[in-house]
């Protein structure tokens, strides 16, 4: 197996002209089979680290999804990517009533499916910003998690299109990475308002704007010829067929297979027929923020309180499974739009990054500008959408005091998770959504914005004037879940620097459940470093 931090070959292969259809996925499994490596989920960690171990033909590889194939519109052209949410693609659950929130629930969809979550987002490009890296490596111990190893994987990811940056940009990799076309003019003043506030402009949302404190830019986004890329297609569709990777879709993970301490294996479940399957080397769970912390919590690994309140054999007690869920809380803010003529009307062309001054020296604010009215139910009860609008939705990070868990309701493998967001529940989190409310209403009512716009319609006041209502109505998701199975060397830590779970051999976590906070903004890309990072450490340990 190849030990290159980015690729699975010495060269990637090119990219088709024409989608692949009809790939030749298994239908059937035999009962007891066995392979060296079992991973489970093929969302965009997954595709990543089962594409690079099927790259040696004398490792057997199975990858195991839920969900179905991709071959499908809704798939392929991201401006239909609303589409797939409540659909055969997604996981909708909906969270635990927040007290925070006014008592409201929330969609919290994942994805399902080849591809996962890449298979059905808005297509942006988001790296990571400098500082998330380097503390990821300040808490697992690690320099290969820090921004300096971490721009190798990017580089050799990435076939940048847009303007060379040869220190930080990638060419010849895999996926084919550019900025977003012909950007419409209300993104154009989007942006013009976002400087006129004082943050500074950047030739793009990655690059050397992942080493500043603040910035804004056109968006890059994994789109080639008006077609979503995932890493599911550019690691793993041109490899199904060869003998060695086996990939099992419509199959739900029930649990792995304990015993000594060890990592055996997984028992699944298809068409209703429970199936056990065996890993001679390793089992890697690849299943999100919510769906790798339930597995794990299914197989007797997890707080012991909890899995005995279950009636769940405790086989590892690890208290951090399911805790520190981090997301980012979005906080829609709405304009109704004059006659100009607005864009289509589900991707954002620009992105705005600035810090927090209680945390200074890396942005904690992200900005996107939807022509739509992406609000949630309460807000738009409150105030009602006109008929041609658009909306700036900031969102943040929340401290540790917001930070929510996933337990489970049942050992039903079927059954979805409690999931508790507890977005604003920290004092210090109202304060800091109340100062992106500020900034989002600076831009939307700035000069460079005003030909759009005829008036602003929510929240159309200061916030501070009309309390925290606006704000505990206003925040929903931006689907970003992450740290419910988190890096570090504390007791809280659920796997150590080289992903290993603790206590147990043979047992691996590869998504964005692993990172201690989630990133500046999107998780897909760096989702696809845990994905590379996880093969390049199996790579140097089995050679």
């Amino acid at each position: 197996m190849s030990s290159h931090p980015g690729r699975a070959d010495a060269a990637a292969p090119p990219i088709p002209a024409a989608r692949t259809h009809w790939l030749a996925l298994a239908d059937h499994l035999n009962d007891g089979a066995t392979f060296d490596y079992i991973v489970c989920g093929a969302g965009t960690s997954g595709s990543v680290l089962a594409g690079r171990l099927a790259a040696d033909p004398a490792v057997t590889v199975l990858l195991v999804e839920s969900g179905g194939d991709d071959d499908d519109e809704r798939v392929r052209d991201p401006d239909l990517w609303p589409a797939n949410l409540g659909s055969e693609r997604t996981w909708d659950h909906v969270t635990e009533p927040n007290p925070h929130l006014n008592g409201r629930r929330l969609a919290y969809a994942t994805g399902r499916g080849l591809g996962g979550g890449s298979a059905i987002n808005a297509g942006v490009w988001a790296r990571g910003h400098r500082t998330d890296w380097d503390s990821y490596a300040a808490a697992t111990g690690d320099p290969a998690w820090g921004y300096a190893h971490v721009l190798e994987h990017y580089r050799s990811i990435e076939d940048w299109q847009g303007v060379p940056d040869p220190e930080r940009r990638g060419a010849g990799g895999p996926m084919r990475i550019r900025p977003s076309q012909d950007v419409h003019p209300l993104f154009t003043a989007f942006l013009d308002g976002a400087e006129a506030t004082g943050i500074p402009r950047f030739d793009s949302a990655n690059g050397v704007l992942m080493e500043a404190d603040s910035g804004c830019a056109v968006r890059d986004e994994n789109i080639h010829d008006g077609e979503r890329q995932t890493p599911f297609r550019r690691y793993v569709a041109d490899r199904v067929g060869q003998p060695n990777l086996t990939v099992l879709p419509h199959t739900t993970v029930s649990r792995v297979r304990l015993s000594a301490g060890r990592a055996r294996g997984v028992d699944i479940v298809r068409d209703g027929r429970p199936l056990r399957v065996n890993a001679s080397h390793e089992v890697v769970l690849s299943l999100g923020a919510l769906g790798t912390p339930a597995v794990l919590m299914r197989s007797g690994i997890g707080d012991e309180n909890e899995l005995r309140n279950l009636g769940t054999p405790v086989l590892q007690h690890l208290p951090g499974v399911g805790r520190n869920l981090d997301d980012h809380i979005r906080l829609p803010c709405m304009w109704e739009a004059t006659d100009l003529p607005l864009p289509v009307p589900t991707r954002s062309q620009a992105v705005c990054f600035w810090q927090d001054e209680t945390r200074p020296g890396a942005p904690e604010f992200v900005m996107y500008l939807s022509p739509a009215p992406s609000v949630s139910t309460e807000s738009a009860a409150q105030y009602p959408p006109p008929e041609r609008c658009f909306t700036l939705m900031p969102a943040m990070r929340s401290r540790g005091g917001s930070r929510g868990r996933v337990r489970l309701a049942s050992t039903d493998p079927m059954a979805g998770p409690r999931i508790e967001t507890n977005f604003l529940a920290d004092p210090d989190d109202v304060r800091s959504a109340l100062s992106a409310v500020a900034m989002a209403r600076e831009i939307g009512n700035s000069a460079a914005l005003r030909p759009f716009v005829e008036r602003e319609v929510s929240p159309a006041s200061s916030v501070t004037d009309t309390g925290e209502k606006f704000l505990r109505n206003a925040a929903e998701t931006f689907w970003h879940q992450s740290g419910t199975s988190r890096m570090g060397r504390d007791e809280g830590a659920v796997v150590d620097a080289r992903l290993k779970v603790y206590g147990i051999e043979g047992l691996r976590i590869a998504d964005a459940s692993v990172l201690p906070h989630v990133t500046v903004a999107n998780t897909m890309a760096p989702s696809m470093v845990v994905g590379q990072r996880a093969a390049e450490i199996l790579a140097a340990e089995q050679g």
